[in-house]
């Protein structure tokens, strides 16, 4: 028998044995495989993409072999309406698709502690997100590849953010459906004219996984801010995904430009594909660790130096059983730029200060992980829109015949607004168009002593990395190119602004050996003082833009402190109190060379191990001006490129004694387990101990190159392989589009949209111990819908599915002031003094915003 013919037999067999399955998650005897290629660890945005790319069939009968197991520690969501309707935006904050992290105390800010909401689930992220699709400029990229990153500029990532055209290299990709966007040009020609939307189609993708496109109705108040912009010499940008960035913008949202719902990555990437069966999925699966061994039989290609990981250790949600599972290829972090650092810290990979603390042994010395950490401070700020001739989405949720209309109209047609999201308009404005300051804070940005605001004792390389980004922020900042803030408008008066280049570095460690445990999230919001500056600027333009003749047609109040009085010492103490996460959280496992702190390679593959790559928004170097979700779908396009590519010339049978692949060597702190029943067992309060540090001194001394006990060399560490390189409404706003708030007419008869439902109920999330202090209520200041929309819900409906009457009712705008809200609940009181809205929830407070 011929070696193919006996591969294809083999090639039958593990068919037989890998059966599409998602894995009930109280199923402790669930037939997990004892071995799989690859392991994904989370099932978010990048997670979803990288499998779905490797077990999808690129033309080649013989890829669809490689077996791709995802172990997520969330639900599978049940397609609420929280999270499908656009209306909706927000709701699932606090949810269980939230994971409910807290920072350590804000101390360079008011010393309190701040939410830190991230997504939960199969999608991630993209589960809960405002929906906006913004890539950011292309300065933002070609600063990460001036970092030593080649291959990462932004020539290099915009294929992947359209995915249409590849590198010549990747040919044995399937090109049926190259895409992750499928960009929708969804707006009339005349209303595109007035709102700005005129894209490049030749740099966005067409036919791609994720429908980017508009909602079908729009307020007036968008146009007016974009023309008060104007007004202030701001560019308008016809198409903000292009490559420029900085300017003023109506962005497109993540919605199918039919139905008008949420397109996310557990319906883009998943659904479709679930029956694969080569995929593996499984939710409410906490991984503790990565395995680390020492292979003895390498075969089928040169790997670079370092630690073979052999699979990973985990725990099902509701058990304390210790479950491992191999892997004969790689494994794959995706767990985001919190989760990756604990995961690593936990398998001794980190600083070995930090490893020391907790008695962990250090199998590799990597100063980097956790640290250089970033995210976009955001401050929330109402200027209430008092001209009540224009209609905004207030005064249609506190009227209920208007708001059961709107939800008659979505239901039969899909417009009207419950189309509209939360945010559409916004502005990157640079700092030299907006600041006649900007020169005296870069000249303090280059004189400033490297150390001065970072986090004591940090190793050298991390300083020296700091050191690179510092020089090229300052260069961003001075550009008119570049955007140095974000300011986000909605119809109610928001003009929140978040700093989009942040100094500030912080970090995310574990605080304990127990997995359960959330990691120590520190920002460190305006550790350096040049990011508050740059927030107070921002507030101060926004006095100038709502004294347009634009703006002012609006009729905003500003309130105190945010008044036409307002000074730069007048706002700080209003912004230290304010500051929030834009949910933009990135850098804690960086893409640099080693001697700059990185964490990965150019290949994603972790320094010092030959088959652990991280794919999340952590490598991201520096946090580009833009929300996350676009680039995060394009980092994880290139790397499962990159993975087939680094993997494309090995034999058939990956998961067996004669593959090219290595056969399992003994493993570090091995827990005895591939079946689905262990001895091992978890403490609740204490994580399993690890085996006596003399297992690592009886390794062979050139498979210890790797655990040096100084900061990982380039010499001994992995060394990249080297791929190839007017009511207030307006009319005519979508194509085919008819909506009653535009013409008055009766509800279309068309059938109503129907959601399916998912493959199982989300499962309530067990309690998990956590050291995050106490924290008093404070005062949040918020985004408009947040305050006096989506907050407000939030706390009356708690994190129950939403379900909208749908009665008839005549269309009947009324005037009213919705400025001051107060309910009351059985988790708690809003209450709200003028500007600043303050929501006591139990043991919890939370803001939304996006």
């Amino acid at each position: 028998m011929s070696n193919f013919a006996l591969a294809l037999l083999l090639f039958s067999f593990l068919l037989a044995l890998a059966a599409p399955l998602h894995i009930n998650p109280r199923d402790f005897d669930a037939p997990f495989l004892d071995c799989y290629d690859y392991i994904i660890v989370g099932g978010g945005v990048s997670g979803l993409v990288v499998a779905n790319r490797l077990t999808e069939d690129p033309n080649s009968k013989l890829y669809i072999h490689f077996t791709v197991l995802v172990l997520e520690a969330g639900p599978l969501d049940d397609y609420e309406d929280f999270i499908m309707f656009p209306i909706e935006d927000g709701y699932g904050l606090g949810t269980e698709y939230d994971w409910n992290l807290w920072t350590a105390p804000q101390t360079f800010l008011d010393g309190a502690s701040r939410p830190y909401d991230m997504g939960r689930g199969i999608g991630g992220g993209s589960l809960i997100n405002g929906m906006c699709w913004t890539r950011g400029g292309s300065a933002d990229y070609d600063a990460w590849k001036a970092l030593g990153n080649d291959g990462w500029g932004w020539d290099d990532l915009l294929p992947y953010f359209q995915k249409e055209c590849l590198p010549h290299s990747f040919h044995f990709i399937n090109t049926d459906r190259l895409q992750t966007e499928n960009y929708t040009d969804n707006v009339d020609a005349d209303f595109s004219r007035e709102l700005y939307i005129q894209p490049n189609i030749s740099t966005h993708g067409t036919s791609g996984y994720v429908h980017v496109a508009y909602p079908r109705y729009f307020y007036n108040q968008s146009q007016l801010f974009l023309d008060g912009l104007q007004e202030l010499g701001i560019p308008i940008l016809t198409d903000p995904n292009n490559g420029t960035a900085a300017g003023g913008m109506l962005i497109p949202d993540s919605i199918h430009p039919d139905n008008q719902t949420r397109s996310y990555a557990r319906l883009d990437y998943f659904d479709g594909f679930i029956n694969r069966p080569n995929l593996h999925v499984t939710t409410h699966q906490h991984v503790t660790r990565v395995l680390v061994s020492v292979p003895h039989n390498l075969k089928g290609r040169d790997y670079p130096a370092g630690f073979w990981i052999s699979g990973v250790e985990f725990v099902t949600d509701g058990s304390l059983t210790l479950h491992n599972v191999s892997c004969s290829r790689e494994v794959i972090l995706a767990a985001g730029a919190v989760h990756t650092p604990q995961i690593l810290e936990l398998s001794g990979i980190g600083s070995e200060d930090i490893l020391n603390q907790f008695d962990i042994p250090v199998i590799i010395n990597l100063p980097g992980v956790g640290n250089n950490f970033q995210d976009h401070p955001y401050v929330g700020v109402v200027y209430y829109f008092d001209n009540t001739s224009y209609v905004n989405i207030d005064m249609i949720e506190n009227n209920p015949g208007l708001d059961n209309q709107a939800a008659q109209e979505y239901y039969a047609n899909k417009t009207g607004p419950w189309t509209a999201g939360a945010i559409n308009t916004v502005a990157f404005p640079s700092l030299p168009s907006i600041s006649q300051n900007w020169t005296n804070m870069m000249t303090d940005a280059s004189s400033q002593n490297t150390t001065l605001y970072l986090i004591p004792g940090l190793d050298r390389t991390v300083i020296a990395g700091y050191d690179a980004q510092k020089t090229i922020l300052t260069d961003l900042l001075s550009r008119r190119d570049v955007g140095a803030y974000e300011l986000l408008n909605d119809n109610i008066g928001l003009l929140a602004v978040a700093a989009m280049h942040p100094f500030s570095r912080g970090s995310v460690h574990i605080q304990s050996t127990n997995p359960y445990m959330q990691p120590l999230i520190d920002p460190r919001y305006c550790s350096n003082p040049l990011d508050c500056q740059v927030l107070v600027e921002a507030l101060l333009f926004n006095n100038q833009l709502i004294n347009t003749t634009s703006m002012r047609l609006l009729s905003p109040t500003p309130y105190y402190p945010f008044f036409q009085g307002a000074t730069r010492d007048s706002l700080m103490p209003a912004i230290s109190i304010g500051i929030r996460t834009e949910f933009h959280g990135t850098g804690s496992t960086s893409m640099m060379p080693l001697d700059l702190g990185g964490v990965v390679d150019t290949h994603l593959r972790v320094y010092g191990t030959k088959n652990l790559r991280i794919v999340d928004a952590g490598i991201q170097p520096l946090v580009p001006a833009a929300h996350l979700q676009a680039p995060v779908y394009a980092v994880a396009e290139k790397a499962a490129d990159i993975i087939k590519a680094d993997n494309s010339g090995l034999v058939l049978s990956g998961c067996g004694a004669n593959s090219g692949f290595a056969g399992q060597g003994p493993v570090i702190a091995n827990h005895s387990i591939i079946s689905s029943t262990s001895s091992s067992v978890l403490v609740p309060s204490t994580f399993p101990e690890f085996l006596n540090s003399s297992v690592l001194s009886s390794m062979n001394t050139a498979q210890r190159s790797a655990n040096p006990t100084s900061p990982l060399s380039l010499a001994s560490g992995a060394v990249p392989d080297q791929l190839p390189v007017s009511s207030g409404v307006n009319t005519n706003a979508i194509k085919g589009a008819v909506s009653v708030f535009l013409n008055g007419a009766g509800i279309l008869t068309s059938p109503p949209f129907l959601l399916s439902k998912g493959f199982v109920a989300p499962l309530t999330f067990p309690l998990q111990p956590s050291t995050v202090p106490a924290v008093p209520t404070m005062s949040l200041i918020h985004r408009a819908r947040g305050a006096s929309h989506t907050r407000h819900h939030a706390v009356l409906k708690s994190s129950s599915p939403s379900h909208r009457t749908t009665t008839s009712a005549p269309f009947s705008p009324t005037t009213f002031d919705t400025r001051h809200i107060s309910a009351t609940s059985a988790s708690g009181v809003i209450a709200e003094t003028p500007g600043i809205v303050t929501v006591k929830i139990a043991a919890r407070e939370k803001e939304d915003g996006r």
